[in-house]
This record gives structure tokens, C-alpha cells and sequence, in this order.
């Protein structure tokens, strides 16, 4: 696993593969989840990146500022100021080394499949960041850490939101697949419940186990959580309550690889590097759902 600024180092060595065929079962993690549904600040050059919001600071201007007019009389100012979060990227590594041994005892390519488990593991990282923050999300939460994951709760999340924020939907929901799916899955309760019997969201879960859009929430799955106490800390959210900034390389593809060889131990380093960072912009405009899984 990529830690936050020093690299782990794993070896791929000839005899922990007998032979990588070319339908070799590759084990990807479901990166790019979270990533996708917040903002996305990319620079070329940049030791911070700021990521502007406007009317949620000091002076805002609401209907309470538009007053009625007298002919002839002039118009009262008010202040209107933006504010802005900024996130200071830090460097994250990741290492694989790779063998002659393992090139030439194998019938695939290896070297091709670590250069696409960095890049998904790199991208899994920028999910495992910006899942952390939902804990960040203090206006809103919902403490249920000892019971199951309900169409309540994601009520409850949509209704907070929606009361603190200027009504630009859809929200987005990022949970642990468990909380999904499960004994204390969604599931449970939109499966079971005659409430929901024969509705298009309850065939859709008895037969693809997804749900698409449920109160309002359009619902993701990702394993990028850190789990505690039988419990996860999801979220809900819209685009513009978290930002993800990178620095560097392509907007595209904001990290890089390479791969340098040691002569004396005959062996490959592929090593991966991102330089970038997240940061919760609009507290109010996500939610914390808390709830168990196990």
C-alpha cells in the first residue's frame, strides 16, 4: 500500500509467479470512485492550490439585502466577499520491484501489469483520502454506529443538505460495500420492506444488487475506508463540498511512473508518484453517515 510520503516496497519475484498467462486474473482495486464525483483542481506548478467559493463567507447576499425602492433614492451597498480553501499537495510513492528472473520465467507481462496496478493504486489512494474527510463533515452527521444503513438515513442526509445549501442537486453518496449490501446492507431494508415491494429500485437490487439513485442520492460503492468497530463513516455529498488538487505531469493523469534498473541486483524499479492533496471545501453541502456493517 502507498503511504503518505514514504514508499512501501514489494518485490515481484519469479517465484511468486509460476507463469502470467495473457488471461491472468488481475486483482484491481475499485479506484477512481470518489474522485470523480468532487472537484478537480490540477495545476502545472504549484506548491498550494486554492480553490475558490463564493457567497459562503463573511458577507453574503441573500433576499434580506434586496429592499424596496424609493424613486429618486439612491441604493444602500453591501459587501460581498469570496473566500477560498486551500489544500498543499504532499508527495505519495508506491514501489514494485521486478526481477530478470520473473521476466524471463513468464510467458506474460508483468512489467505491463505493475505499471496498471500503480496507476489504480495511485488513483485508490485519492479515493482513500477524500473518503477520510467525510468525517470532517461536523454541521451534518448521522450517528448510527449500531444499526444497519436505512432509506431513513439517506432521507436525513438529503434533508440536511438541501436545508443548508442552495438546492443545486443531485447529491452523491459513497459507502462501504457492506453498508450496501448485507446483513446491515441498504439492502435489508429495500429488499425486505413491503414499503418498497415492486417498485423498479427493489428489482433493480434483487438482480444487479446496485440501486442507482435512492432518495435522491445517487449511491457508490467503494472499499477505501478506514473501518472501526464493526462501523464505517460514509458520505453524502455534493461536488462542491470536497476538492481533490493535484500538481504536475497531465490533468489527465496527474502522477507518474517510472522505472529505473539496478545493475547489481538485476532488477527493475517501478516506482509511482503523485503530488497532490484534498481538502473538504463547503461543510454544510455533505454529510456524515455513521453506520454499522458487520
Amino acid at each position: 500500500m502507498a503511504g503518505d510520503n514514504k514508499g512501501t516496497t514489494s518485490y515481484f519475484a519469479g517465484a511468486l509467479i509460476a507463469d502470467v498467462m495473457p488471461d491472468a486474473v488481475i486483482a484491481y482495486s475499485d479506484a477512481g470512485v470518489t474522485s470523480k464525483l468532487v472537484i478537480n483542481e490540477w495545476r502545472a506548478k504549484a506548491d498550494t492550490i486554492r480553490v475558490n467559493k463564493w457567497n459562503l463567507g463573511t458577507n453574503v447576499i441573500d433576499s434580506s439585502d434586496v429592499a424596496s425602492h424609493t424613486e429618486g433614492a439612491d441604493t444602500t451597498s453591501i459587501y460581498l466577499n469570496s473566500d477560498a480553501a486551500t489544500i498543499t499537495p504532499a508527495g505519495y510513492t508506491v514501489r514494485v520491484d521486478l526481477t530478470e528472473e520473473s521476466i524471463l520465467s513468464n510467458a506474460g507481462n508483468p512489467a505491463q501489469q505493475i505499471g496498471s496496478l500503480i496507476g489504480n493504486a495511485i488513483r485508490a489512494k485519492q479515493d482513500n483520502l477524500l473518503n477520510a474527510l467525510f468525517d470532517a463533515f461536523t454541521g451534518n452527521a448521522i450517528d448510527a454506529s449500531t444499526t444497519a444503513l436505512t432509506v431513513d438515513h439517506l432521507y436525513e442526509a438529503y434533508g440536511l443538505i438541501d436545508e443548508d445549501s442552495d438546492g443545486m442537486m443531485p447529491l452523491s453518496g459513497v459507502f462501504y460495500p457492506k453498508q450496501l449490501n448485507g446483513t446491515y446492507g441498504l439492502s435489508n431494508d429495500l429488499i425486505t420492506s413491503t414499503s418498497f415491494a415492486g417498485g423498479a429500485t427493489q428489482d433493480q437490487g434483487l438482480r444487479t444488487a446496485s440501486y442507482g439513485r435512492v432518495a435522491g442520492i445517487d449511491l457508490f460503492r467503494s472499499r477505501e475506508f478506514s473501518v472501526a468497530n464493526s462501523a464505517v463513516k460514509a458520505g453524502v455529498f455534493r461536488r462542491d463540498a470536497l476538492a481533490l488538487g493535484t500538481v504536475g505531469y497531465s490533468a489527465a493523469a496527474p502522477f507518474k511512473l517510472t522505472v529505473d534498473y539496478d545493475d547489481q541486483a538485476a532488477n527493475y524499479h517501478n516506482v509511482g508518484f503523485m503530488f497532490g492533496g484534498v481538502i473538504e471545501v463547503n461543510d454544510n453541502y455533505g454529510c456524515e453517515i455513521w453506520t454499522k456493517y458487520v
